[in-house]
């Protein structure tokens, strides 16, 4: 028996791509509170979050988070400048996308007075 081609294999596998991309953006566009834009792209939607934050078992209180989808910002790296809803946050922590090609973003507002660097 002859095996399928690896490019008819990889095509089949392409339909649960589109689902996947379906399912981000309405999730994107039901969940979104807040609107960013970076590097001036079209503005989009993302869920956007104060409160405790913990990391490695401890918990810093205050944290600004901004979940997105990596397809609206590419290349969107630690120390990038991120506006959500027109005020200025740095990206203050490695950029860690998840299966579905999202990624919970931990910012630091820039500007009035936060010492950044």
């Amino acid at each position: 028996m002859q095996q399928a081609a690896p490019s008819t294999a990889h095509a089949a596998l392409a339909p649960f791509a589109q689902v996947e991309a379906l399912v981000n953006t309405g999730v994107q566009s039901v969940l979104a509170n807040a609107v960013a834009t970076w590097q001036g792209c079209e503005p989009f939607g993302v869920i956007f979050a104060r409160g405790q934050h913990e990391a490695f078992g401890e918990v810093a209180t205050g944290a600004i988070v901004c979940s997105l989808p990596l397809v609206c910002v590419p290349g969107l790296a630690q120390g990038d400048e991120l506006v959500v809803d027109g005020v200025p946050y740095e990206v203050a922590a490695p950029v860690q996308p998840d299966a579905s090609g999202w990624a919970a973003l931990q910012l630091r507002k820039l500007g009035g007075g936060a010492r950044h660097g």
